[in-house]
């Protein structure tokens, strides 16, 4: 149903005519023409079919009924400032991030102490999907996502390149004691690769991917678990169901502890990585640029160590 509403415009000139008692001051903060305040004026009281102001030369003053309305529209215009203000500083004060299941899970939240002290006192919210257009959004500050650093209309800064190295739990290797992992071309079978997802979707490397690598051929009529979800397919290679493909260090507390070992040689793709995402509008929020400072201080000193995420 449609409002049945003054024009907005008339209302916010009667307001400031009748806050000031004058038409010229109101046109001064309106920042328009004098006789435009004196044409909105006159279609407020049009629409209300009243007088809502007394002329007396340069000199107005309200009229009964022009009272009513300007005690209805200063607490009005009062109210949507105030609620508006809030609304705008808790914009301010919170920063949200959009990340894959899997980023959000082995990245993200291991770090979240460290991020919620970088953007200095700003709430961090978090959406989480698998499909990035969920995170074109303006309600999304920052995304992290996988590919080669190419989103249109969006700024995108690398936080770290893609390093794939095959992963397996020590107890699988012990029963399966002809997989060599020094010569894993040779002794690692499709029955054992648990893979995550589809190299088509936004260029996941997978099983095949490795393969097509070592110029390997691969047998598209032999089933092998699929898995879409990354910290699933992590913990069914941790339950020594197969070998999977660790990513870039998303698997590195399972490695220091010992739960699972890398095997073979890593591989690198120099065009695929992770990046922040953001629209550039973005940084003018001070906590935005504080973050955004601290992953990129952060990606610098690995890029430039060499340590792994």
């Amino acid at each position: 149903m449609r409002r049945r509403l003054p024009p907005l415009n008339a209302l916010l000139a009667f307001e400031a005519a009748a806050r000031h008692g004058n038409f010229t001051r109101a046109a001064h903060e309106l920042s328009v023409a004098q006789p435009a305040v004196t044409r909105h004026i006159a279609n407020l009281e049009n629409w209300f079919g009243t007088s809502l102001f007394r002329r007396n030369g340069n000199h107005v003053s309200l009229t009964a009924q022009g009272q009513e309305v300007a005690d209805l529209a200063l607490g009005a215009f009062d109210r949507l400032e105030l609620g508006f203000d809030r609304l705008a500083k808790r914009g301010e004060n919170e920063l949200v991030i959009g990340a894959s299941f899997g980023m959000a899970h082995l990245w993200v939240m291991p770090r979240i102490s460290e991020l919620r002290d970088a953007a200095h006192g700003a709430a961090i919210n978090f959406v989480t999907s698998d499909t990035y257009t969920d995170f074109d959004s303006n309600k999304v500050d920052f995304s992290i996502r996988f590919g080669t650093g190419h989103w249109p209309g969006y700024a995108a800064d690398l936080l770290f390149r893609e390093e794939v190295q095959v992963i397996a739990t020590p107890k699988f290797l012990q029963a399966h004691p002809g997989l060599d992992p020094n010569n894993l071309t040779e002794t690692l079978t499709q029955d054992w690769m648990l893979d995550h997802g589809d190299e088509h979707a936004i260029g996941w490397f997978t099983w095949h991917t490795w393969h097509q690598h070592h110029q390997l051929g691969f047998d598209t009529t032999r089933l092998f678990t699929e898995i879409r979800n990354y910290p699933t397919l992590l913990d069914m290679v941790l339950s020594g169901e197969g070998v999977g493909l660790g990513s870039s260090g998303l698997e590195d507390p399972h490695v220091l502890s010992g739960e699972l070992v890398r095997l073979g040689p890593v591989i690198s793709r120099p065009d695929h990585g992770y990046y922040l995402v953001y629209d550039p509008d973005t940084l003018e929020k001070p906590a935005a640029q504080n973050l955004r400072n601290h992953l990129l201080t952060e990606a610098k000193h690995r890029l430039d160590s060499g340590e792994t995420p």
